[in-house]
């Protein structure tokens, strides 16, 4: 649905969306992310090589986009999906997991990305079986879902 406050606020529609104090909308998670680390005063998110920061990022909200377009694929009647569609995605996963690590003592950006990606799988697509084809990368989550803001931002 669209609630009228919401669409007012975000008139794209899409979440997650941010309105500034000043009235500037800013959508899409990364962008949100630049603006709150620039307006931050804690250690940055966005820290050091800055290209090798977004690519993380980027490659790790693929996971998240593949896993998203599953669920909705799943979502319309059964004959008006396209299983081409979600194996491609599937296949779009099994590639970016294969080559994807998390960091050992940072925790950037690319981290932040990557742990929310993974998490969604945990939380909407549990038949995936990644954590068992990737035992390193299930660990490494395990290990960043006991940070307090992950704990605080679970769904």
């Amino acid at each position: 649905s669209d609630p009228p406050e919401f669409i007012a606020a975000a008139p794209v529609g899409k979440i997650p969306a941010l309105v500034t104090d000043d009235g500037t909308l800013i959508t899409e998670s990364t962008t949100i992310s630049e603006y709150l680390d620039e307006i931050g005063g804690g250690r940055r998110l966005i820290d050091g090589d800055r290209t090798r920061v977004m690519a993380r990022a980027s490659l790790a909200q693929g996971i998240a986009d593949a896993g998203f377009a599953i669920v909705i694929e799943r979502r319309r009647p059964a004959e008006r999906q396209w299983p081409e569609w979600i194996d491609r995605q599937r296949r779009a996963l099994d590639r970016t997991l294969a080559m994807v690590t998390g960091s050992g003592d940072r925790f950037d950006l690319g981290d932040i990305a990557l742990a929310c990606g993974l998490a969604y799988l945990d939380f909407r697509l549990r038949e995936i079986p990644w954590r068992s084809t990737h035992p390193a990368l299930a660990a490494w989550l395990d290990r960043v879902n006991q940070r307090e803001s992950m704990k605080a931002t679970a769904p």
